[in-house]
C-alpha cells in the first residue's frame, strides 16, 4: 500500500508541462482545480445565504436581492481564489503571462463572450433590469428569472424559459413594464360604424371600464375619440391597473364586456364598406316592370338580432332629465360622462355606511334612497335630481349616516377628482348644493358637531351661519 502511495506521489510531482521557466506537475494542476472548486462552492453558498437569510428579512426587493447577492458572490469567489492560490505557493505573475497571451485570442475569438460579460456586470450594477421585472424585447414578453454574467433567462407568460445574451438587453431598446412598480395603463382601440353616436360610445366604454374588477380607480379611466377613418369612428380606452403584467387578462375581459355592451345598445363595430352600382339593373334581374315590387325585397337590408334587443337608457339621457343639466350641450354632457360612472342599486341595497370614508359624490338619476339620523330617528328621502354624499366629500370627514336604496335606483357617481372638475365646469352647482344642504338642517348640525370634535372648525363661526360657512369652504376646496 505504501509503495502504491509512493508511486502516486511520484506521478503527481513529475513535470507535466513547462510554463515559462517553471515545470507544472499534475499535483499543481489538481491543487488549482481544487482551489477553483472551493471558491465556487463558497461563492454559491454566500449567494444563497444573502438571498434567503440576510437580504429577504431586511425587506429588499427581489431584483435588488438578486443583484447584490450575485455581485457579492462573484467578488468573494474571485478574491478567495486569488488568496488560496497565493497561499498554495502558485506564482500569479506567471499566470499573468498566460493571461496576456490569452488576451490576444480573447480580443479576436471571444469578443461576444467578453461583450456579454461586460454587459452582465452593467445590468447587475445599474439595475435598470432586475430579476422579477416584466419586460418586452422585440416580440419577446416575459419575466426576468435570472441574470448571470453571460446571459439572462426570461420566463415567458407561456412558462417557456428563453436564454438571451446580455448584450442584447444592453444594446437594444427594452420595455420594462414594472421598472418603478407593477402599476400601469392598458390601452384598447375600438372602432365602430359611422352611424354610431360618439357620446354613447364614450359612455359605453367608460361603463365597461368600471365593470372590470382588475381596473383600478386610483387613476380614472379615459376615453379618446382618436380619429375618423374611411370605414369607422376610432376610439381608445385607457384604464389603470395595479398589475400591468396581467394586462392580457384585463384586455380580454374588457373586450368581452365592451362587445356585450355595444351589442346591447345596438352599436355596430366597423367593417369595410364597398358600394356597388349597377348601370342596368334590369339585366342583372330579368323581369318585367310589373314584377319590380316583388323583387324590391332584394334592396332591403337584412334584419339583425341587434334590432330586437331592448336598449338601456343612456346616462346622457338620464342626466338631461336633471333640471340643472337640461341646458347642457353635447360637449358638456360628454365631459360629464367622462368623469363619472353609473351605479345601480337594488331595493334595500346599501350605498354606504356610517363611518365609511367620504370618497364619492352621487347624483340620483332615477329611483330613491333614504337615510335615518341616529339621534332623532328622522328619515330623509332623496329622489331623482337630488344629491347624496356631498357632505362628507366636501368637508373631508367620514360618513355620518347609512344610505340605502328604497327602490331600483340609478346614481351618477363621481370621485373627488371628478367632483372638482364638475364644479369647475358647472360653477352654478355651488349655489344649488348649498341650497340643498340648507334643507337638511339636522344632518348639517350633526356634521358640525363631528367637525368640532375633530377640531376642524371654530364653533362660533359655524353656528352663526352654517350654510355660508359651507359655501365658503366649498369654494376654497374646489374653486378654480
Amino acid at each position: 500500500m505504501s509503495k502504491i502511495l509512493e508511486q502516486l506521489q511520484t506521478l503527481m510531482e513529475a513535470p507535466f508541462f513547462q510554463l515559462g521557466t517553471r515545470a507544472v506537475s499534475l499535483g499543481a494542476i489538481a491543487q488549482v482545480l481544487l482551489i477553483l472548486l472551493l471558491a465556487l462552492l463558497v461563492s454559491l453558498g454566500l449567494k444563497r445565504f444573502l438571498l434567503l437569510r440576510l437580504l429577504r428579512p431586511l425587506g429588499f426587493k427581489q431584483g435588488t436581492r438578486e443583484s447584490v447577492a450575485a455581485i457579492a458572490s462573484y467578488v468573494s469567489g474571485t478574491l478567495l481564489c486569488v488568496v488560496l492560490l497565493q497561499a498554495a505557493g502558485i506564482n500569479l505573475a506567471s499566470l499573468a503571462v498566460v493571461a496576456g497571451s490569452l488576451g490576444i485570442g480573447i480580443g479576436f475569438g471571444l469578443q461576444e463572450i467578453t461583450k456579454n460579460f461586460i454587459s452582465g456586470i452593467t445590468l447587475l450594477l445599474e439595475q435598470k433590469l432586475k430579476v422579477g421585472d416584466f419586460i418586452e424585447l422585440d416580440d419577446l414578453l416575459g419575466y426576468i428569472s435570472e441574470i448571470s454574467l453571460r446571459s439572462t433567462v426570461i420566463r415567458t407568460i407561456t412558462q417557456k424559459h428563453i436564454v438571451v445574451p446580455n448584450s442584447d438587453l444592453v444594446s437594444n431598446r427594452v420595455i420594462n413594464w414594472t421598472y418603478a412598480n407593477t402599476k400601469g395603463w392598458v390601452s384598447l382601440p375600438i372602432s365602430v360604424a359611422h352611424e354610431s353616436d360618439p357620446l354613447l360610445v364614450i359612455e359605453i366604454l367608460m361603463d365597461s371600464a368600471y365593470l372590470e374588477e382588475s381596473v383600478s380607480l386610483e387613476q380614472m379611466p379615459e376615453v379618446y375619440f382618436s380619429g375618423i377613418s374611411v370605414n369607422s369612428l376610432d376610439f381608445k380606452l385607457w384604464v389603470w391597473t395595479n398589475q400591468i403584467d396581467q394586462k392580457f387578462q384585463t384586455e380580454s375581459s374588457l373586450n368581452f364586456i365592451i362587445f356585450q355592451n355595444l351589442k346591447q345598445h345596438g352599436i355596430r363595430l366597423a367593417a369595410p364598406r364597398l358600394d356597388v352600382w349597377n348601370r342596368n339593373p334590369n339585366v342583372v334581374i330579368e323581369s318585367a316592370p310589373e314584377d319590380y315590387p316583388l323583387h324590391a325585397v332584394l334592396q332591403r337590408p337584412l334584419e339583425s338580432n341587434l334590432d330586437a334587443l331592448s336598449k338601456p337608457i343612456a346616462t346622457r339621457d338620464l342626466l338631461k332629465q336633471i333640471p340643472y343639466f337640461q341646458k347642457c350641450t353635447e360637449l358638456e354632457l360628454r365631459k360629464l360622462v367622462e368623469i363619472g360612472r353609473r351605479k345601480r342599486l337594488e331595493p334595500l341595497e346599501v350605498l354606504y355606511r356610517e363611518g365609511d370614508p367620504g370618497d364619492a359624490f352621487y347624483i340620483i338619476l332615477c329611483g330613491a334612497v333614504a337615510y335615518t339620523l341616529p339621534q332623532t330617528g328622522q328619515t330623509t328621502l332623496l329622489k331623482a335630481g337630488q344629491f347624496v354624499g356631498e357632505f362628507s366629500l366636501m368637508l373631508e370627514v367620514p360618513r355620518t349616516v347609512t344610505v340605502k336604496a328604497v327602490e331600483d335606483t340609478t346614481l351618477f357617481a363621481l370621485s373627488p377628482r371628478g367632483f372638482k372638475k364638475l364644479l369647475h365646469d358647472q360653477p352654478h352647482l355651488y349655489d344649488v348644493m348649498v341650497e340643498e344642504m340648507g334643507r337638511h338642517e339636522e344632518e348639517l348640525s350633526q356634521q358640525g358637531r363631528q367637525l368640532r370634535e375633530l377640531g376642524l372648525i371654530n364653533s362660533e363661526e359655524y353656528n352663526q351661519n352654517p350654510v355660508d360657512w359651507v359655501r365658503n369652504h366649498l369654494e376654497r376646496l374646489f374653486g378654480p
